[in-house]
């Protein structure tokens, strides 16, 4: 709310009106900090192994272990290793293979949890090229 100085008439009806959203502002931050049923609010995390799909294709092309990645590796992080030769030192978008990759079809097909798997593990990737470039 934005308070408009020019419609009170004088200076104790303008503090009285601060002193309420003042007070407004306090009841708001204590409600997020203690939930509105009262009891304190704990957020709990989750974990789960990033990239990993139960019906994910082997891998196309041979394994390319000469390719491995500057800082840290799938290995490393405790992830799925590389989905287009398999070899978990490095990442999908490191590959030499991932540029002769084929056409993805059927995307209407695919589920939920699998995009969701593949967003977790670009995340992750994308995390780890951050990391690099600060240095």
């Amino acid at each position: 709310t934005i308070l408009t100085t020019r419609l009170y008439k004088d200076a104790e009806e303008l503090q009285s009106d601060i002193r309420h959203h003042e007070m407004t502002l306090m009841d708001l931050d204590q409600d997020t900090q203690t939930g509105q049923l009262g009891y304190s609010y704990h957020p709990t995390s989750r974990a789960n192994l990033v990239g990993t799909c139960s019906d994910l294709p082997p891998p196309a092309f041979p394994r390319d272990d000469t390719t491995v990645s500057k800082k840290n590796t799938p290995r490393d992080k405790g992830t799925r290793p590389c989905r287009h030769c398999g070899s978990d030192l490095h990442w999908d978008n490191e590959c030499k293979h991932s540029k002769r990759r084929t056409a993805q079809t059927c995307l209407a097909e695919a589920r939920i949890d699998d995009l969701q798997v593949q967003d977790e593990y670009d995340d992750l990737y994308l995390g780890v090229c951050g990391e690099e470039e600060d240095f």
